[in-house]
């Protein structure tokens, strides 16, 4: 009998090294290094009637791929428009979804819902290694969910799991989480590399060859990223993180990977007593167009996370009464605030910078990677010295090149769009992002290429 191959792997990065380390050559982690043995068990398991078969529920026969017939994606409604969105249009037949968070980012919340929803179209299995039953009913009263069709196991046994699911003809499967998952041959503990990885692919072949949608909770480490191996995100056709806004009851959930679906979209939901909601129109959270005017306030159409978000980008330039003027900046680049000042004063001729400068962007969204916030910046800081008032329903967006040129910047047309849904009549743009089919009634646009454009605004 072949004896079990043990080789050492990084938790943080899923890196093989052939002997332990203190710290992985690949991450730069330390004491992220485990063993991982892999066990003849694990081999036994699949009949032999079945080991020419893969993940998928065909044979492993040999066809050409351009007579491969289409494949009609099912997709089921999870009753919530934002996950259905982010998604691709709902949740796949015989798709492995990973769902991460930190502690309390309402992963459990939005499943639970999720799950009561789905109970109402297939029968549905939640199963929990971390609460007890009565937790879960709990929350599922308190969310004021449908509960009813739910059933429940407090069981982390795959094996169990997966002979359950297949004799009582499930169609839907959470696990929460995937680190409490375990294998009862192996003899790793569960939440190790070994019991997590064994555990995942067999849960993948569960939905592969069975058509069972699975939802696997995970945890996320230190640094923010989804814990266990690597093979985790190999494993899932859907992989997303639930990130909350900084001291904000707000959730935003984006996907790093879908099979199904685009992964530039991002959901937004608020976290209430009856769990996540759907934010359909967030920049109405983002966006203050109902205070006063004042000097120093511009709106924003950003579209960084590749949703076009409408914010408030503030700015006050007051005179210093110190020997050095101070900069504050939050939620904005420090050094790019530096940039635009020197931009300001060579090609513009609007030299501010012995004055004290702050920086405020709304809400505290992070603007720090999004360069199409220069141009209201720049905006906001000169209506602030000169106390210029812009109206409330003015609106801008774009780069700015050292050379003072005013750069276009992606999803322009999204951007104007969602500017004229939100009751803006007047949108100032890059002009390679200007389009003539752009043109609304009784809204303006002002296309500018370069930074002394701007100052005819003025």
């Amino acid at each position: 009998m072949a004896k079990d191959k043990t080789t050492y792997v990084c938790t943080e990065c899923g890196e093989n090294h052939p002997r332990w380390l203190g710290q992985c050559s690949s991450c730069s982690a330390w004491n992220s290094i485990t063993e991982f043995k892999e066990s003849k068990v694990i081999t036994q398991r699949t009949p032999s009637k079945n080991a020419h078969r893969g993940y998928s529920k065909e044979d492993a026969k040999i066809d050409k791929l351009s007579e491969v017939s289409d494949m009609d994606l099912t997709r089921f409604d999870t009753g919530s428009s934002e996950f259905n969105r982010v998604l691709g249009g709902g949740i796949v037949e015989g798709s492995v979804i990973l769902v991460a968070g930190d502690p309390g980012a309402g992963k459990s919340t939005l499943l639970l819902k999720t799950c009561a929803h789905l109970s109402q179209i297939g029968k549905s299995l939640y199963t929990s290694g971390e609460e007890s039953k009565g937790q879960v009913r709990d929350r599922g009263l308190r969310l004021q969910a449908d509960i009813s069709k739910i059933d429940i196991m407090n069981s982390g046994d795959v094996e169990l799991i997966c002979n359950v699911m297949v004799t009582d003809g499930y169609k839907f499967l959470v696990v929460d989480s995937i680190q409490t998952a375990f294998i009862s041959s192996l003899p790793n503990s569960p939440g190790g590399v070994t019991q997590v990885k064994e555990s995942a692919a067999m849960l993948n072949r569960l939905a592969k060859e069975h058509g069972v949608t699975v939802i696997l909770v995970c945890h996320v480490s230190k640094s923010g990223d989804m814990a266990g191996p690597r093979v985790l995100e190999h494993i899932g056709d859907c992989m997303c993180k639930i990130e909350p806004e900084a001291d904000s009851k707000y959730r935003t959930l984006r996907t790093s990977k879908n099979r199904f679906g685009d992964t530039t979209e991002i959901a937004t939901f608020a976290m209430t007593a009856k769990g996540m909601q759907d934010i359909v129109n967030p920049s109405a959270i983002f966006l203050d167009k109902d205070g006063a005017e004042s000097s120093g306030n511009m709106a924003y159409a950003s579209n960084d996370t590749g949703r076009t978000l409408l914010i408030n980008i503030q700015s006050l330039v007051t005179e210093s009464q110190a020997e050095n003027p101070i900069r504050g900046g939050v939620g904005f680049d420090y050094k790019r605030m530096q940039m635009l000042l020197a931009i300001l004063r060579s090609r513009m001729g609007v030299n501010i910078g012995g004055n004290d400068i702050y920086v405020n962007v709304v809400s505290g969204v992070n603007l720090t990677k999004d360069v199409g916030s220069d141009l209201p910046l720049i905006l906001a800081m000169i209506s602030s010295s000169r106390e210029h008032k812009f109206s409330v329903n003015t609106i801008a967006f774009g780069e700015i090149g050292l050379d003072g040129s005013v750069r276009p910047v992606p999803s322009g047309e999204e951007r104007v769009k969602e500017a004229i849904r939100n009751d803006f009549k007047v949108i100032i743009l890059p002009k390679r992002n200007y389009n003539k089919r752009l043109e609304t009634k009784g809204v303006t646009l002002i296309p500018v290429s370069h930074v002394k454009d701007v100052l005819e605004i003025f």
